[in-house]
């Protein structure tokens, strides 16, 4: 006889476990659980039989799968958190008794933890923590536009000022910024780095009503792990760059406006050269004055001359191998691999490589910006940095004037473009280009220099479209042709209401003329009456179907249901876009009608 199975041993019992009963085998709080279960990446299951995984209750609850939580029993963290819970429990003994010294003591050994090996054991590679970088950028510079409150501390807010502002000026530095797009959340910014594509929003600055529904212990917990993933990236990305880490500030700026021009990066290779030219210098000193000490034979002097011109030989020699080692290289480097498509039947063009991955990173860089107090610096300071222009700002101008500066000292005769966001300009200066913001973002997106009139100040502007094309099939870019006004169709159909009625008489006539016809001939009034109403009815049937439709329906009839699902379901997003389509051009014709009503009336006055 086959052993009886027990209930609950095997399948969606066995494979899932609730979260009350996985805290009762970690012997950890809610608070901890949730904390190493973020920490870990270790998220809720859902199983496919909720009543069998929760061994017959229907009861609505949390499952986790069972080998994550005993993955997570042999966790060293588990240990952290008990010794700080004990750590608590003594702190406020001491307290409570009023043994300040001890108390103290117990605060400087306070038991701490660090997240280094977890981050190594989730993202062993860097392409992978540079793939899973989206969502812990947007969560510090959420946090980094945040006010300090009882919730947020003010240590988290600065530490994520901190870390954006050094991402900020790591990606400027580089140029590997690719595409800019302004919407009513705030700006998303793409940018490429090592193949991979990152893309952030970054909120505008306004002050902020922070809800009372939301649970910011877990928040600041996702943000304790992105702010030491976040570290990790950036040290190594600084690094290879041949950066110094972490970059130093500039104290007078980052007190005043601040931005990416108060991060000072510096190359490695300057401060450690600089380094060993000081010890060069020091050594030269040294063997100069002992070399002074001691006096030269003539035999001597003649045997080093001899040398000396032999060592020289020696080095132009190796110099033009140099050379010519050198400008190989430069060709090599230049010369790119073309792929050659032969294959007979040609089908996509391959792509080619290109010498420069971001073609935007130079394309400012002949010009210098000026930008009014009216246009948010920081937004456009990062974007003109990261395509290789150079910013003043009327803002910090105005700052240094407050600071007992002058402006005659500031040399303003390099500024190429003004860029304002008012109507009209009351005073113009002789060279510059005068422009709105949204040029400077729609030339980084197409990757070459817009026409400067559609961006002149006071015209209206081009639509600023995703740079993602995620904007459905509508294209407002594409001309639209108007429709009539309703005035015109009105004349229209009082002229040919007039046709209309008189052709609707002449039918009439005929039809009563053939009648007397019919009845002349012997064909009875009630037969004549029967062949008018299965005209009629004719007319209201159904059309036969053409050729291509019926070649369709039987296509569907041939369809599993389960690909004929799938068919009506992409037939029904079609169709809703194709809806949306028709409603954001009856939008814009409106638009258009009301513009020309608008000019004529001007034109009136």
């Amino acid at each position: 006889m086959a052993r009886i199975k027990k209930k609950g041993t095997s399948g969606n019992a066995k494979n899932f476990i609730t979260r009350s009963r996985a805290i009762s085998e970690l012997q950890v709080s809610l608070a901890d659980f949730r904390r190493l279960c973020i920490f870990k990446g270790i998220y809720p299951r859902v199983p496919r039989n909720k009543k069998k995984a929760n061994r017959g209750s229907k009861a609505s609850t949390t499952f986790y799968y069972t080998k994550d939580i005993k993955y997570l029993m042999h966790e060293p963290l588990i240990n952290k958190f008990r010794e700080h819970k004990t750590f608590a429990k003594k702190l406020s003994k001491a307290l409570g008794r009023g043994e300040v010294g001890d108390a103290k003591r117990l605060e400087e050994n306070r038991p701490r933890y660090k997240l280094d090996r977890i981050i190594k054991e989730r993202y062993p590679s860097f392409i992978d923590a540079l793939r899973d970088l989206d969502d812990a950028l947007n969560m510090l510079f959420l946090f980094s536009n945040m006010r300090a409150t009882t919730k947020v501390h003010s240590k988290v807010v600065r530490q994520a000022t901190e870390l954006t502002n050094q991402w900020m000026a790591y990606i400027a530095r580089q140029g590997a910024l690719k595409k800019v797009f302004v919407s009513i959340k705030g700006v998303y910014y793409s940018a490429n780095i090592k193949g991979q594509e990152i893309i952030w929003l970054v909120p505008f600055k306004f002050p902020q009503n922070i809800p009372s529904d939301i649970d910011f212990k877990v928040m600041v917990t996702f943000l304790e792990f992105y702010a030491t993933l976040l570290h990790f990236v950036l040290y190594r990305l600084y690094t290879e760059a041949g950066l110094v880490y972490p970059p130093k500030i500039n104290e007078s700026r980052i007190k005043g406006i601040g931005g990416l021009t108060a991060y000072v990066l510096q190359n490695r290779e300057e401060t450690e050269t600089g380094e060993d030219d000081n010890l060069l210098t020091e050594k030269d000193a040294e063997e100069s004055a002992s070399n002074t000490e001691r006096k030269l034979t003539e035999e001597e002097i003649s045997m080093a001359v001899k040398a000396d011109k032999r060592e020289a030989d020696a080095d132009k020699d190796n110099e033009n191998e140099n050379e010519q080692e050198k400008a190989t290289a430069a060709e090599e480097e230049e010369k790119l691999d073309e792929f050659v498509d032969e294959n007979k039947i040609k089908g996509d063009t391959l792509l080619q490589p290109k010498n420069e991955e971001n073609e935007a990173s130079k394309l400012f860089s002949n010009f210098v910006f000026y930008i009014g107090r009216e246009v948010p610096v920081d937004i456009l300071e990062f974007v003109i940095l990261s395509a290789g222009g150079k910013v003043i700002s009327e803002a910090a101008l105005d700052e240094y004037t407050l600071n007992g500066g002058s402006d005659a000292k500031v040399d303003l005769s390099s500024v190429t473009h003004q860029i304002v966001d008012r109507p009209k300009i009351a005073k113009k200066f002789q060279g510059r280009t005068y422009i709105q913001p949204q040029w400077v973002f729609d030339s980084v997106n197409k990757e070459e220099l817009q026409s400067v009139s559609d961006y002149a100040p006071g015209e209206t502007l081009p639509p600023h479209l995703s740079p993602w094309g995620d904007s459905g099939i509508y294209n407002p870019a594409e001309p639209i042709t108007l429709e009539k006004s309703e005035e015109e169709e009105e004349v229209s159909n009082e002229g040919d209401g007039s046709d209309k009625n008189e052709d609707v008489e002449e039918d009439k006539y005929l039809e009563a003329q053939k009648e007397l016809e019919l009845e002349a001939s012997g064909v009875a009034y009630s037969d004549i009456a029967k062949d008018k109403k299965n005209k009629q009815n004719g007319k209201g049937k159904k059309r036969k179907l053409t050729e291509a439709e019926e070649e369709k329906e039987l296509k569907l009839m041939m369809m599993t249901k389960k690909q004929r699902g799938l068919y009506k379901r992409m037939k029904y997003g079609q169709n809703k876009e194709e809806v949306r389509k028709k409603e954001l051009q009856k939008k814009r014709v409106q638009l258009q009608k009301s513009k020309e009503k608008l000019g004529r009336l001007n034109q009136k006055k």
